[in-house]
């Protein structure tokens, strides 16, 4: 177990998300522990001398137990990092691996998104549904790219140096290609839960 996790609790006006939300980790549960976090199972939580921020009684609160990913969220990263042509080619693979395992992330902004080294992670799927047979899941993955085209703007009006020569960059190195990271084996997993 890493040294730290996060502690998600359920959201009394969205418990939906929440089952959501677990539903989408078991069904993704090959991409987990490279990009998405690990689950690690469900809790009660109870905090019997403090009202905490989603409990509205003394009884515990459902939670879950999260893998915390040491990263930058996406909205964080600079304008010239955000714009490279690797990030984008980063989402897109995270975007077909979310199609290939049937599921539509349902909030697509930039702060559900990480930089882990050179892979994008994606967290937080509260409002992820599965894929309905006829439709493609281009349009979060569209989403995306208009808010970082709007930030690249942005940055133009306001005489920032961007670079637009398509080459990629990893901490200052020209890289081609996505890393074979993404080729990795899905690691193990805790089982589900009994029921």
């Amino acid at each position: 177990m890493p040294t730290s996790v996060i502690l998600k609790e359920r959201n009394p006006q969205n418990a939906d998300g929440y089952e959501n939300e677990i539903d989408t980790y078991r069904q993704l549960r090959s991409l987990q522990g490279v990009h998405i976090p690990r689950l690690f199972g469900e809790v009660a939580v109870s905090y019997p001398h403090t009202q905490m921020r989603y409990q509205i009684s003394k009884r515990p609160t459902p939670a879950i137990l999260l893998e915390n990913i040491e990263g930058v969220s996406l909205e964080s990263l600079p304008t010239e990092e955000l714009g490279n042509p690797c990030v984008l080619k980063e989402l897109q693979a995270m975007y077909d691996l979310l199609t290939k395992e049937g599921v539509v992330h349902g909030d697509p902004r930039l702060h559900n998104f990480l930089r882990v080294g050179k892979r994008v992670v994606a967290i937080d799927f509260e409002f992820s549904y599965p894929l309905p047979s006829d439709i493609k899941n281009e349009d979060g993955l569209e989403t995306l790219k208009s808010e970082i085209e709007k930030r690249e703007r942005q940055a133009q009006g306001l005489g920032l140096d961007w670079p637009g020569s398509g080459l990629c960059f990893m901490n200052g190195v020209q890289v081609e290609g996505l890393p074979d990271f993404w080729k990795r084996e899905p690691v193990s997993v805790f089982p589900d839960r009994s029921e």
